[in-house]
């Protein structure tokens, strides 16, 4: 697989989504222990973070070095006045949900 994300620029691309997506469908998006001690703390499940992948409202990205947070798509859902955010980001073979967490 090729680079997780074009970080030239700020707009979110179609294949960058699309890759996500496709990591989803076929099992091969990970979870990493921060984002499931996030998920568990809020009381959310996996469904909850792969349908905010799926059925996002906004999707945001941030580029390596900025306002110092993790490079990667941001997913925000919105579920009446709650907000899921779930960032996915890139480890060089494979994209992982870096942290997830509901406000």
């Amino acid at each position: 697989m090729s680079e997780g994300f074009d970080f030239s620029t700020d707009e979110v691309l179609n294949w960058e989504i699309q890759a996500i997506w496709e990591a989803l469908d076929s099992g091969e998006l990970r979870v990493s222990i921060h984002a499931q001690n996030e998920i568990n703390l809020d009381a959310l499940t996996l469904d909850d973070i792969y349908d905010a992948i799926s059925y996002y409202d906004e999707v945001t990205k941030d580029r390596p070095g900025e306002r110092d947070r993790a490079p990667g798509l941001n997913f925000d859902r919105f579920i009446g006045r709650l907000r899921l955010r779930v960032k996915v980001g890139w480890r060089g073979t494979y994209y992982i949900v870096v942290t997830a967490m509901a406000n």
